[in-house]
């Protein structure tokens, strides 16, 4: 994410569907990590996945831009924190760790790719944060994290995992030879060669 980018998050005043702010503090705060674990879940279970930023304040002037302290920062690096992710997500989540500066603060930013072959779920309960065997998302009510609370989400859920299962299906169908398909980036080259006119048909 860039300086750019991050301002421009900023500039909604307000956490979107493929944003969420998480207050500052160190990972070892078992409260904070909880709250960012959830929110981590819902955004892999979102299509494209999504961004949680680490270091803003909830406030009645949102976004507070409060940061990180050196000490703070010091305490998220990749390994442990995917090791604590580990222990509530099931399967596990891929995601990126990057650290922003801004206005003289510093924001840990975690980059989290959609779920690539089934849901996330919780497979560990904190206090009344998580829920083991919840599946968190992103709602369309508003943008917070929370427990499937509609149709509408659980529809959206099981369309992505439906078309992730069909692509896996169709490869293996592919690799066995029971259909002639090239790769879907090779389709994508060809479709597009097709377009700009380069192939004779």
């Amino acid at each position: 994410m860039t300086n750019e980018e991050f301002e421009q998050i900023l500039s909604y005043r307000h956490e979107t569907r493929g944003v969420e702010f998480k207050g500052p503090g160190p990972r070892t705060d078992g409260r904070l990590f909880a709250q960012v674990s959830k929110a981590v879940l819902g955004m892999s279970n979102r299509r494209n996945g999504g961004a949680v930023i680490v270091g803003v304040a909830d406030s009645d002037q949102f976004p507070n831009l409060v940061g990180l302290s050196e000490t703070e920062l010091a305490t998220w690096t990749y390994d442990e924190t995917a090791a604590g992710l580990a222990r509530y997500a099931d399967p596990s989540v891929s995601f990126d760790l990057e650290t922003i500066e801004y206005n003289g603060g510093k924001y840990l930013v975690f980059d989290v790719a959609e779920f690539p072959e089934i849901p996330v779920l919780c497979k560990r309960a904190f206090d009344t944060i998580l829920r083991a065997g919840a599946c968190y998302v992103r709602t369309h009510r508003m943008p917070e994290t929370s427990e499937i609370p509609t149709q509408t989400e659980m529809r959206e859920l099981l369309e992505i995992a439906t078309e992730k299962r069909l692509r896996l299906h169709l490869d293996y169908l592919r690799r066995v030879g029971l259909i002639d398909l090239p790769p879907p980036e090779a389709r994508a080259t060809e479709g597009f060669r097709r377009q700009r006119g380069i192939l004779n048909e």
